[in-house]
């Protein structure tokens, strides 16, 4: 069965669904192949994620696509932290707004 984990906060719920996905620790579960964070403002696909289930953070080092209504950014990563409320993307990044 494939690993689905749910990060939610006060407005939003983001599911997230990967094809593998194998303990590091307790709370920490490295996702890999066709990782994908979906809420109904947004999706982030990626190759590798770190997700902690306590602390309900994300952490990924891989070419990532993230899009949104009218935005879309390809990155060498991000940080999903504060439940979801707040997203950093590394590296050489390529912002497109319409």
């Amino acid at each position: 069965e494939e690993p689905k984990f749910t990060i939610n906060n006060n407005s939003n719920k983001i599911n997230i669904t990967a094809k593998e996905g194998n303990f590091i620790n307790k709370d920490e579960i490295l996702l890999r192949k066709k990782v994908r964070f979906k809420s109904n403002d947004f999706s982030i696909e990626t190759d590798s994620v770190v997700f902690d289930r306590n602390k309900q953070t994300a952490q990924s080092l891989t070419k990532s696509l993230f899009i949104a209504d009218k935005t879309t950014i390809l990155s060498d990563g991000f940080d999903i932290n504060d439940k979801g409320n707040k997203i950093v993307f590394y590296g050489n990044s390529l912002i497109v707004l319409k």
